[in-house]
């Protein structure tokens, strides 16, 4: 092949456009957002469902592992680590770059 030409079948068909058109024929734009709006409200619901039971799952392992942890005296010299906090998990905002 020459230089500097694409290989067979790029270059020459036209970028796809994206008109707002652009798989839902026939449906006005109002009827679209509509649309859009019931799956986004459902998708946001499903990941908060989904993030409280995560968070709850977090819980109970934190719960079972203190109660599985037995306490003792510790020799003299030996101080008990100090537990680090459990970040709380923030409700509603989204992580950044969102």
């Amino acid at each position: 092949p020459a230089k500097g030409t694409l290989p067979k079948g790029m270059g020459q068909t036209p970028p796809p456009q994206q008109n707002t058109s652009s798989g839902s024929e026939g449906k006005s734009r109002k009827q679209q957002l509509e649309e859009y709006e019931t799956e986004y409200l459902q998708r946001i619901e499903q990941q908060r469902i989904e993030e409280e039971k995560a968070y709850q799952e977090i819980i109970e392992a934190e719960a079972k592992s203190r109660s599985q942890q037995t306490r003792g005296s510790l020799p003299k010299g030996f101080e008990p680590k100090p537990e680090p906090e459990q970040q709380k998990q923030s409700r509603g905002t989204l992580p950044k770059g969102f």
